[in-house]
């Protein structure tokens, strides 16, 4: 109340917020919200630069990638086609060499007398010559394999003497006795032993041979008229002894000697015997070869023994007849013999 009246003075007062001399508070305002975006962008920047260090960080970050390291292509697997295959485990099969038949010792010096072939057949109408064949008995196990096959053969006899040489069986020495004849495989002419018999001992003469079944062959003298059966003959030829016919008798081995002095130029050699055995049957083979010197120099041919003397199975040679016999396959070269159970002399006119 007491300034209810303007007081003239040089100012008034209370003074006006207009007074030019003042800031109004709109200014204030303003340039207060000024200087907190200034703050406010101050504190972003140094924000802002404190952070750019963790992001410069990265690069130490990705150079970690080394931690991928170059070691682990040692960690791929190996692939299958560089890994060696095991070795196979089947055994690798070595054929069977044939036997030796070397003489020992050498034949005594014959002068050579090839028998002259002559015009000849058997009851069947087939050309009996130095390839005549015939299986005179068969036999097949049960996987319809030939397990039992006797032949006869035609042999061309070479000379007019029996030759021998020593052969070692089970620890025994024998003197095995022998034909110089050779047959024809297949259009080849091949020297071969027609194996007759043996005795105990080493270089046993003939006239030295002691009495028994040792000395003598089963032998017969035919003419070139008469009939040749190869089955017949094999069947009467093979029956036990009593039942025997007597045309098909024993022979002395030094009267067989005497008699081939006296045969013409014109023979043939018919040779009977087994190939193939059942295998059932081989340890009885081995029984007789070791108690009777002539059946172990007769089947030796067709059997195999390892060295420690067991019997192993047939021959090498013994597999390739039968083939030769039942399929017509060649014979490879070699050093052959054959033996005979039962001989059979056909002489020419």
């Amino acid at each position: 109340p007491l300034f209810r009246g303007r007081v003239r003075c040089g100012c008034n007062y209370p003074p006006r917020l207009s007074h030019p001399h003042r800031y109004p508070m709109r200014q204030i305002t303003r340039f207060t919200f000024i200087l907190l975006i200034l703050a406010l962008a101050s504190a972003g920047m140094t924000g802002c630069r404190s952070a750019t260090p963790s992001a410069t960080m990265t690069p130490t970050i990705t150079a970690t990638p080394t931690a991928t390291l170059t070691t682990a292509p040692t960690q791929t697997t190996t692939p299958a086609n560089t890994i060696t295959p095991r070795p196979s485990a089947t055994p690798t099969v070595t054929p069977t060499p044939y036997n030796t038949l070397t003489p020992t010792p050498e034949p005594t010096a014959v002068t050579l007398q090839p028998a002259v072939l002559f015009p000849y057949e058997d009851i069947y109408g087939r050309r009996v010559d130095w390839s005549y064949n015939y299986v005179t008995r068969i036999g097949f196990d049960q996987w319809n394999e030939v397990n039992d096959l006797w032949a006869f053969l035609g042999f061309q006899l070479l000379d007019r003497a029996i030759h021998q040489r020593n052969m070692n069986f089970l620890g025994e020495t024998i003197t095995v006795y022998y034909l110089n004849v050779a047959h024809d495989f297949k259009g080849e002419l091949i020297q071969m032993q027609l194996v007759l018999g043996a005795t105990p001992g080493a270089d046993v003469p003939i006239e030295d041979i002691p009495a028994g079944g040792t000395a003598y062959v089963q032998a017969q003298v035919r003419e070139a008229w008469q009939d040749f059966a190869p089955y017949v003959t094999h069947r009467d030829a093979t029956r036990a002894y009593a039942a025997r016919d007597e045309v098909y008798p024993l022979m002395f081995l030094k009267d067989l000697q005497d008699l081939l002095a006296t045969l013409p130029d014109e023979v043939i050699l018919l040779a009977d015997h087994p190939i193939l055995i059942p295998k059932n049957d081989w340890q009885q083979v081995k029984l007789d070869m070791g108690r009777v010197s002539y059946l172990a120099a007769r089947y030796q041919p067709f059997f195999e023994f390892d060295v420690y003397d067991r019997l192993t199975g047939q021959s090498q040679f013994a597999y390739d007849l039968r083939d030769y016999l039942m399929h017509g396959w060649a014979m490879p070269p070699g050093l052959y013999a054959y033996a005979s159970q039962t001989l059979i002399i056909v002489r020419g006119e």
